[in-house]
């Protein structure tokens, strides 16, 4: 659909452009949005905005836990008073209980990145324009740091007295600050030995990656050459078999064509099964990135608390893109092996038209448009996914893209008429891969056909394609069965009784050998005589053969013919003009001859 094609760029370039847009997604949604379209302020109304999960709503108090921001741990849980609407325009000084959380979380980084002395560190409780404070300090930094305010909110929720409340908020943090203090330069440590062991298990998914590369290249090798088998032209064979009528060379494709397809399906399947383990390959490592990134998230969520959203972003996104390409591959390989003929339920029962060849190649062809389809749809779904998981309104989003779409369609009509009438073209089996037809003025096999475009390739080996809205009339010269029309003009003396034994002798001797029998569905048919003309008596023969052996049968059945004339002394009828000469009279000449005496 694009230029850029995603999918055929490296796992690691991949992921790495997947990490770019998620950093640049997450700044970009940094701020929530609060409407898609905003009331004119004339009308009173604002957009509602609703607490966060994490808060708890008790009548006209709403509480919310401070966690740590060195363990991840529950220190205590604050209170604030109930805001029903967090609007900014309704908000206006009022200060959230997410406010206050953040507020804290924020000032005990802080202090962690001052790297304060732990021998002189002091923590304290205070009052500070008449609100009690817990704050600490040490020989470096003389100015108390304020870590946290008690209200008479937090008192009330927690059933203590303002000041023995603060004191019990000031051994939590004091305890969790002194303990992940002496504790960092070991977690330093644990991570970088997770990160060696991370490093060494990419290295070892690369190499097996490399490993599994080359017996990719080899298989998209042996698929270039066998469509180029496939396409091949005829100047191997030796002379005796090199067709040389447009539609003998057209046969020798098709023939061609239908014997590589099978082993077309085989390394489809093959190269499908390296590129499953390719793509697991690349997720276990970013499995493993991720599992390593929780490891040191659990030994100190302090080395990773300020990429924690970023984080958390990152790992909804890449859990969307795995979820989606897992779907999509199940359902390419569930699709692919229902279209496979086995015992049980398949694609082709329902395609109940034609031979069990055309059967196959039909479903492979429909088989192929429907992975298109499923592919589409799962990735519009993942997409729609990746946006709400990042806080998009995908109502906004799917409006809009209706819009587009319908501005699209406008734009696209004759691509649209080409989806249509290709549905219907494989819906109603008008033709398959490796059918012979003639459409518009091309004439061709059917080297592939998609719900766009049908592509043919003439007997000079031209390849013709042709946009779906342009065919109206297809003539399919290898639908189900073919026919062999064959008239002949013997010379007008002939006896008709023995021409016609002559004839329905060489037919019913086809008919039985047996190299010929097979290809043909039933005993050529000596219809008669069809016209008498100055050319002679003409005989016609039909002979039904199965799809597209009747250039062969009929190049066959027109040299045992010559011969069975020839034994037989049978004449080819001529084409004969009479002319009859008048020797004009005298008075024709103008001439008056006087009678004799």
């Amino acid at each position: 659909m694009m230029g850029f094609k995603f999918r055929r760029l490296p796992s690691k370039r991949r992921f790495l452009l997947l990490l770019a847009l998620a950093i640049g997604l997450s700044i970009a949604i940094a701020q929530p949005g609060l409407a898609q379209f905003s009331l004119p302020s004339s009308t009173g109304q604002g957009s509602f905005v609703g607490p966060p999960a994490a808060v708890t709503r008790y009548g006209n108090i709403e509480t919310m836990p401070v966690r740590s921001p060195l363990s991840n741990r529950v220190l205590f849980t604050i209170a604030a008073p109930t805001v029903n609407n967090r609007n900014p325009d309704a908000l206006g000084e009022k200060q959230t209980v997410e406010s206050r959380v953040r507020e804290i979380q924020a000032k005990m980084l802080l202090l962690l990145q001052r790297e304060m002395d732990p021998e002189s560190l002091m923590f304290g409780v205070s009052r500070l324009n008449n609100v009690t404070i817990i704050s600490a300090r040490d020989a470096q930094y003389s100015r108390p740091l304020v870590l946290a305010s008690v209200t008479d909110q937090d008192a009330d929720f927690n059933g203590l007295p303002i000041d023995e409340l603060a004191e019990q908020w000031r051994d939590l943090l004091e305890a969790d600050l002194r303990n992940g203090i002496a504790k960092l330069p070991k977690d330093r440590q644990r991570v970088r030995q997770i990160i060696v062991g991370l490093v060494l298990i990419t290295l070892l998914v690369l190499a097996l990656k490399y490993a599994l590369s080359k017996p990719q290249r080899r298989l998209r090798q042996q698929q270039r050459d066998n469509d180029i088998a496939t396409t091949a032209d005829v100047s191997h064979l030796p002379p005796e078999d090199k067709p040389t009528t447009l539609r003998e060379q057209v046969e020798h494709r098709r023939i061609t064509l239908l014997q590589k397809l099978q082993q077309g399906f085989t390394l489809e399947r093959q190269r499908a099964a390296l590129d499953l383990s390719q793509w697991l390959l690349f997720w276990l490592l970013v499995l493993a990135w991720y599992g390593g990134a929780v490891w040191i998230f659990t030994v100190s969520p302090y080395l990773l608390i300020n990429s924690l959203g970023l984080f958390e972003s990152l790992l909804k996104l890449l859990t969307i893109w795995f979820v989606t390409g897992l779907a999509i591959r199940i359902s390419r390989r569930l699709i692919d092996y229902f279209s496979v003929a086995r015992e049980g339920l398949d694609i082709g029962d329902f395609l109940t038209m034609g031979d069990s060849q055309r059967r196959q190649i039909r479903t492979s062809t429909i088989a192929a448009a429907i992975k298109g389809f499923v592919t589409i749809l799962i990735i519009i779904i993942g997409c729609l996914t990746a946006l709400a998981a990042l806080g998009l309104p995908t109502a906004s989003v799917v409006a809009i893209g209706s819009l587009a779409g319908l501005a699209i369609t406008f734009g696209s009509q004759n691509l649209i008429k080409d989806l249509v009438n290709g549905f219907f073209i494989l819906a109603e089996d008008q033709y398959a891969i490796g059918d012979v037809i003639n459409v518009n003025t091309a004439e061709g096999l059917v080297e592939n056909l998609n719900m766009r475009v049908t592509q043919l390739r003439s007997g000079d080996g031209e390849l013709v394609t042709i946009p779906n809205s342009a065919i109206t009339q297809v003539k399919n010269m290898t639908r189900s069965w073919s026919r062999v029309a064959f008239s002949i003009d013997v010379a007008y003396h002939t006896s008709p009784a023995k021409a016609l034994q002559v004839l329905r002798d060489v037919a019913q001797e086809f008919y039985d050998a047996p190299e010929w029998h097979g290809k043909m569905l039933a005993p050529p048919n000596v219809l008669g005589i069809d016209d008498l003309s100055h050319s002679g008596i003409r005989i016609t023969t039909w002979i039904q053969t199965a799809p597209a052996q009747q250039w062969a049968v009929g190049r066959e059945f027109r040299l045992r013919v010559r011969d069975a004339l020839e034994v037989n002394g049978i004449e080819i009828g001529v084409p004969k003009q009479v002319y009859e000469m008048v020797r004009p009279t005298s008075e024709q000449n103008g001439l008056t001859q006087e009678p004799a005496n």
